[in-house]
């Protein structure tokens, strides 16, 4: 073969792979376009499916705005605070004021109780919290 011919395999191997851009030169302004390249059927490439972004919101990790009700933390409020807080001071855990607000008082108490019934002492009151103090 010829050496020249050679020397240019490498580029025009490139140049097949690589899409072609023109330039087109108008008296206003010049602009890029793209020039379609047609690939032969054997040599397509395949992209891997890629998972659709969905812009569904988070769900939050801050259990004092869940729903049931069953689940008290730092920031609750009303008659199961205040029931709360009744059974943690009978039992000697509680020495604030019973005001149905669940503080950081309330949360210390029920760290102090979760870990004397070898409880996960997180100062969360959930279900199992709630059956030990009855």
């Amino acid at each position: 073969m010829n050496w020249k011919i050679l020397a240019l395999l490498p580029a025009l191997t490139l140049a097949t792979a690589v899409p072609a851009y023109s330039l087109t030169n108008n008296k206003t302004h010049t602009t890029a376009t793209h020039i379609a390249q047609a690939t032969p059927q054997g040599n397509t490439i395949k992209k891997p499916n890629a998972a659709p972004k969905i812009n569904a919101k988070r769900k939050s990790n801050n259990v004092a705005r869940r729903s049931t009700g069953s689940v008290l933390t730092v920031g609750s409020r009303g008659e199961t605070v205040k029931t709360v807080q009744n059974s943690l001071k009978q039992q000697g855990f509680y020495t604030g004021s019973v005001n149905g607000v669940f503080d950081n008082k309330t949360r210390a108490a029920a760290i102090k109780f979760q870990k004397s019934k070898g409880l996960r002492a997180d100062g969360i009151i959930g279900r199992r919290t709630l059956a030990a103090l009855k």
